[in-house]
């Protein structure tokens, strides 16, 4: 996927970075609660956020992490509805926040910053769609269809390592935390990933390809 950022030319980023103000959160820190009235459009500069949501049973499910390039926060902006979901930083971040109306007026005066926002917003879903046809798999089939998903086509991983503690991961691929230790224990074995402390190396993404089929 695409990240907003790289969608757009250095002159455009000129423009954002003139319109907001840069900000940075400490890990573990909130930028916004679901639910809360709140308009503001954040750009990841640098760092990872976690966007989760409340589920029935009291419990959170990780819906994305964010990484830098990405931009967060826009459907609120646009439509003005309160936060759908929660958003921590995973490690340090920086950002670049715009305000609504800010962010408004950009859309409406730069076309091509519009058009980059429509095709964020389109790839999401897409996405969304991937996802929900994806998780009727088995758990090592999600699991290895989620670290494909995060270090390559997010692009949030540094030299195809993937920044996400076991709960988060099981959260993303819809599966027990048990089942994703047995899986990551396969894979280690395997000689296909390397795992450390909110860490996972990924050795050979050809052989996790083969795993999702």
């Amino acid at each position: 996927m695409d990240r907003f950022w790289s969608l757009l030319t250095p002159a455009e980023h000129a423009v954002l970075a003139a319109s907001g103000t840069e900000r940075d959160y400490a890990t573990g820190a909130v930028v916004c609660h679901e639910g809360e009235v709140s308009r503001h459009v954040l750009i990841v500069l640098r760092g990872l956020l976690r966007v989760t949501a409340a589920t029935t049973n009291g419990g959170e499910k990780v819906l994305a992490v964010r990484g830098a390039g990405d931009i967060v926060g826009e459907r609120s902006a646009i439509d003005g509805r309160p936060r759908s979901a929660t958003v921590r930083a995973l490690v340090d971040v920086r950002a670049l926040v715009l305000s609504d109306t800010a962010f408004a007026d950009l859309c409406q005066r730069r076309p091509r910053i519009a058009w980059a926002v429509l095709t964020v917003v389109v790839a999401r879903q897409r996405d969304t769609d991937r996802q929900r046809i994806q998780f009727s798999g088995t758990a090592t089939q999600r699991v290895a269809a989620v670290l494909i998903d995060m270090a390559l086509r997010r692009g949030i991983a540094d030299q195809g390592a993937v920044s996400l503690s076991q709960e988060e991961l099981a959260g993303i691929a819809g599966t027990s935390r048990e089942s994703l230790v047995r899986v990551l224990r396969s894979l280690r074995e395997q000689g296909i990933i390397r795992t450390g402390r909110r860490k996972i190396d990924i050795l050979q993404v050809r052989r996790l390809y083969d795993l999702t089929t």
